[in-house]
This record gives C-alpha cells, structure tokens and sequence, in this order.
C-alpha cells in the first residue's frame, strides 16, 4: 500500500498572521528529517519563505493560467513527498476560488492526494468569518486550526477557531523572543542548518531558546502527520472492505 502525498496549504486571509514562519517550519521539518519536500510561494512581491529557502522553495504566480497550472500540476501528483503551499493574504481567495473552480477537494483523494487547509487563526473577525467559510466550501477536507501564542494566546482563538476532528486536532506554535525573532526573520536564515550548526555569532541563550522552540514544533508536526496517515490507513482499509459488504445483486 503506498503512502498518501500530503498537500498542506498554510493560509490566512490578514497578513501577519505567521504563515510563513509556519511553512518554513513545516518545509525545514522534513529537510532536517532527510526526507524530500516540495514548498511554492504564492508571494509575488517579497517572497519570504524563498528567500529564506533558495532552492528549495519555488515561486509560483497563480495570477495567469500558465502559474495555475503549473502549481495544480504539481500539488496533484502523487509521489509520496509532502508539499508546503504558503498563501498569504494577497493569494488567499484568489487560491481558494481557483481550487473549487477545478474541484481540487474532489480529484485529490482519487489521485492518492490528500491535502490538509492549515488555517493560522488571529482575533479579527475577518479570519474568523473565514476559517468557518473554508469549513463549509471544502467539507471534505481536513482544515486544522493554528494558534501562535506570538499573535494571540491560545484560549482567546480555541472558541472561534475548533477542530473539527482528530486528525484536524489544532497545532499551537509557542512565542519567539524580539531577539530571536530579529535573527531568524532574517534570510536566508535556515532551521535545518541550525539544527546542524548553530551560527557561531547566536549568542547561546538565544540558539537554547530556538532549540526549544524547533522541538515543540517538529513533535507537533511529526503527531499530525501520524493522526493523517492513520486516518488515511483506515479510509483505505475501509474501502477495500466495501465491496465485501455490500448487498448481492438482485
């Protein structure tokens, strides 16, 4: 039985909502792992995550037809290795709208694609009306809430913002230090060459601090990737009994 390719498409419809950081945490997460990763930067204008990821990270422009398809193309093949979508505020409805034009939700799973909406919550009411939108335009798909204690404490976005299920359970990303902050903001600032060798100008408390803060998120990261491939186990298994149950022809 092969592996499903997890698609997870990191979105907020307001800016500096930590979408980036969230991709890049993702993307880095498989690079320290060893393990292939596709990432696109849906960021025409600054292009952060690709600056901080050259090389690793392709920039795709889904304004003209030729950037749509080559992105869709990609994120529909089924070859076992995760890809990272960053849609920050400017690509959100645009990549949504475009997503129920071609039925993404719906072919997806019937190419061995199984694509997960990371949603990363704030207190406007903008982004609460729209992560109870995404729920109900793409129902068959998992859409996990993201809480960043660095833009709004957890219990102020747990009501506003549930999970929906088990493998949707939501991911907290802990606050950054300013100093800290100032450092890894910085490209082409990588984890995954952190996590090889600290830079040895990072003061040591602060690489103690980042250390940390990898490993909060790499164990959340590693939990929700096991909670999707086990319900993707149980989908498959449940569709292979199917026809054993089903009623004999009349």
């Amino acid at each position: 039985m092969s592996r499903p390719t997890h698609v997870y498409i990191v979105a907020s419809p307001r800016p500096r909502a930590g979408v980036t950081l969230l991709a890049r945490a993702l993307t880095e997460f498989y690079r320290t792992d060893g393990r292939p990763v596709g990432a696109f930067d849906l960021d025409t204008l600054d292009g952060t995550l690709a600056q901080h990821l050259p090389g690793v990270v392709v920039r795709a422009d889904i304004a003209d037809t030729r950037g749509q398809v080559a992105l869709f193309d990609e994120l529909i093949v089924a070859n076992e290795k995760p890809k990272v979508v960053d849609v920050g505020a400017h690509a959100y409805e645009p990549f949504f709208r475009l997503a129920e034009q071609i039925s993404f939700a719906e072919e997806a799973p019937r190419a061995s694609v199984s694509p997960v909406i990371l949603f990363a919550a704030n207190t406007e009411p903008q982004s609460v009306r729209a992560y109870a939108q995404l729920r109900k335009r793409f129902p068959g798909l998992t859409v996990t809430p993201v809480y960043n204690d660095g833009i709004a404490r957890a219990q102020s976005l747990r009501q506003d913002f549930p999970s929906a299920s088990i493998q949707a359970m939501a991911l907290r990303i802990p606050a950054l230090s300013p100093a800290l902050r100032a450092i890894i903001d910085a490209p082409p600032f990588s984890f995954a060459e952190f996590r090889r060798a600290p830079p040895p100008d990072m003061p040591e408390f602060l690489a103690n601090e980042l250390d940390s803060w990898l490993k909060r998120v790499y164990l959340q990261i590693r939990e929700m990737e096991l909670r999707l491939l086990l319900s993707d186990l149980r989908g498959n298994l449940e569709d292979a009994d199917a026809p054993r149950h089903a009623a004999p022809p009349t």
